[in-house]
């Protein structure tokens, strides 16, 4: 991507609040890449074709409203945690690797609540959190599930706020990653997610 398009994607990620530094820095190293700004505000960074002709290793959709939040989680009788409502504000749900971190899909604020399958949404965070946490036991009280990364090529591990820390648990409800922070959080499982990543979907070289 050249000219303007890199100029206003490099612009938004420096408008990315501190925390979510780790993050910004990711994307930027991908601007060299294929790139696209959708009509819709959507950044998605580094096309991957020998993965699918639409993937990319990180896809950023626009922050959401304080305002939408609120309606939303009202209607689906969710409690979105401070530091993630913090991280939606800004990212309203991402892709980044084999990471997935959930947010409030644009067609699931209309009346009625419908999921659009006809173009790639972020993952919905109400499915996250009443459906998809069903399938790990033994949670921390509490515990509000916001996304996963791959762990290995069979299996994901959970996001989770619980209290005021992220937690990244097994299915079997054994913890395996602690922060304080939604930064310690990302610049930590950003990496581990990249690494692993690019063992799972080696970029094809040309013959």
């Amino acid at each position: 991507m050249e000219g303007v398009g890199v100029d206003v994607m490099r612009s938004l990620l420096d408008g990315l609040p501190a925390q979510l530094a780790p993050l910004a820095n990711a994307a930027r190293s991908l601007l060299d890449q294929p790139c696209d700004l959708s009509a819709d505000g959507v950044l998605s960074f580094g096309h991957r074709s020998w993965v699918a002709p639409q993937n990319y290793t990180i896809t950023l959709y626009p922050g959401l409203q304080a305002e939408a939040l609120g309606r939303y989680a009202v209607r689906f009788g969710l409690e979105v945690p401070a530091i993630y409502a913090a991280f939606l504000k800004s990212v309203n749900g991402a892709f980044c690797f084999g990471m997935s971190l959930a947010g409030v899909p644009r067609s699931m604020l209309g009346l009625p609540p419908l999921l659009d399958r006809s173009r790639l949404q972020c993952h919905d965070l109400g499915m996250t959190a009443t459906q998809w946490v069903g399938e790990y036991r033994k949670l921390p009280t509490g515990a509000f599930h916001f996304g996963y990364r791959h762990f290995s090529p069979r299996e994901n591990i959970g996001y989770f706020v619980a209290g005021d820390r992220i937690l990244s648990l097994r299915k079997s409800g054994k913890v395996v990653g602690e922060w304080d922070s939604l930064s310690e959080f990302l610049s930590e499982e950003l990496r581990a997610s990249q690494d692993l990543d690019a063992e799972l979907h080696p970029e094809e070289k040309p013959r």
